[in-house]
């Protein structure tokens, strides 16, 4: 009888389970919720329950807040699956396309969760990126720990059986589906993270969570559209680029912020230059610094500010290795 009882409770506790607020806080473009097959669009305030299905097209993205845990960046051509909203457990499902999370740090016994075909990334709290299509799913993590579990759908295969991998910060993982292999381990890679990854996550996380008394009024939530479009359009416009050019744009603003500093020493001008070079005048004067202009004078960016010199006046350039 006790058992019996014990047992009542535990089901009626699961069964009182609170359900978290789901509300998409950013649409642009083509952004749709499917309920019960039924394709409705989605604007900014409404609601995402469980079970849904919530759609992005062609340079469309969706920024769904989940209670006050968890900002979801959607992005284009994408289709996530809500399964959880659970206040124990969020679960996320990417059928295709890309979600940017950032997760507050939830208390013990809580989780949050994005599944793909091939991939499970569970968190406590930290900021993340999964990228998913029908062969690969990625998991890169930007700052804290998440746990990447492969997916194996052999039925012969337990849940328990399967081992997870810890992925640190600055790390991303990368799990590949392989049709006609049935393995107890599927292997995951991990490596460093890259930089248009790091970057899209950086600025996913500027996005903050919306407090619940702005979420119920629509013309509050309208006031805060601005500083979620900027960040959006900054993880578009990094999309665009590739790792290169995204490496020269990081350069040139670490550089620019360097010059608007009254000082700065040789070991912050190298690492954001690469270098310090030795210019040499026919003057026997030295400089060191980067060059940061070549064109007609030199430019040299140095401890104390940009020094302009004459090319006729320079008599070597080296580099201080």
């Amino acid at each position: 009888m006790l058992i019996a009882f014990v047992a009542c409770c535990i089901h009626a506790c699961k069964g009182q389970q609170k359900t978290l607020s789901g509300v998409i806080i950013f649409a642009q473009g083509d952004v749709t919720i499917i309920q019960n097959d039924v394709n409705k669009p989605a604007g900014i305030g409404a609601n995402v329950n469980p079970n849904d299905i919530i759609a992005t097209g062609n340079q469309s993205i969706a920024v769904v807040q989940i209670a006050d845990r968890a900002i979801a960046h959607i992005g284009s051509n994408s289709r996530v699956v809500v399964q959880s909203l659970l206040d124990t457990s969020v679960t996320l499902y990417l059928e295709k396309g890309e979600v940017i999370s950032k997760v507050e740090r939830l208390q013990k016994g809580q989780e949050y969760s994005v599944k793909a075909r091939s991939v499970v990334a569970s968190v406590r709290g930290t900021q993340f990126l999964v990228k998913a299509d029908e062969k690969i799913g990625k998991v890169a993590v930007h700052t804290g720990s998440v746990s990447v579990k492969p997916v194996i759908e052999a039925e012969e295969v337990e849940v328990a059986e399967i081992k997870g991998t810890i992925v640190e910060g600055g790390k991303e993982a990368i799990v590949t589906v392989e049709e006609e292999k049935v393995a107890k381990e599927v292997p995951v890679t991990v490596q460093e993270i890259s930089v248009k990854d790091k970057m899209k996550i950086e600025t996913a996380a500027k996005i903050e969570v919306v407090p619940q008394e702005v979420l119920t009024k629509p013309e509050s939530l309208e006031k805060v559209q601005e500083t979620i479009k900027q960040n959006v359009e900054k993880i578009e416009k990094i999309e665009t680029l590739s790792e290169s050019e995204i490496k020269q744009q990081i350069k040139k603003e670490r550089i620019e912020r360097l010059m608007q500093q009254k000082t700065r020493t040789l070991e912050e001008i190298k690492e954001a230059c690469e270098r310090i070079d030795v210019v040499k005048l026919y003057s026997g004067k030295t400089i060191q610094g980067a060059i940061i202009d070549r064109s007609n004078d030199y430019k040299i960016l140095t401890t104390t500010g940009v020094v302009e010199v004459p090319k006729k006046n320079v008599r070597s350039v080296s580099v201080l290795r």
